[in-house]
């Protein structure tokens, strides 16, 4: 049975990402979803998850908070944000 797995990302993220699964699977419906199981096919499929990629990029990319004052921005960022796109009209 299909599961749905729901999740907020970074808009220029989810752009490139939907840009490379197209390009890898064809531009075409279900291209997402393909890569997307690829993905975490390969991800769930390693016993220890390499995340040195990952380490020190949201640090660099704000400017040395740490994480309590990082979620806290990001936070007010994303309250900020809910709030414009209710008030565009």
């Amino acid at each position: 049975m299909p599961e749905t797995i729901k999740v907020e990302i970074d808009e220029a993220l989810a752009r490139r990402f939907r840009k490379k699964a197209m390009e890898k699977y064809g531009y075409k419906k279900g291209a997402v979803k393909k890569a997307m199981e690829d993905i975490m096919r390969k991800f769930s499929a390693t016993s220890r998850p390499d995340w040195s990629s990952l380490e020190g990029t949201l640090k660099e990319e704000y400017g040395g908070m740490s994480s309590v004052e990082l979620q806290h921005a990001l936070w007010r960022r994303k309250v900020i944000d809910s709030h414009r796109h209710k008030h565009i009209p």
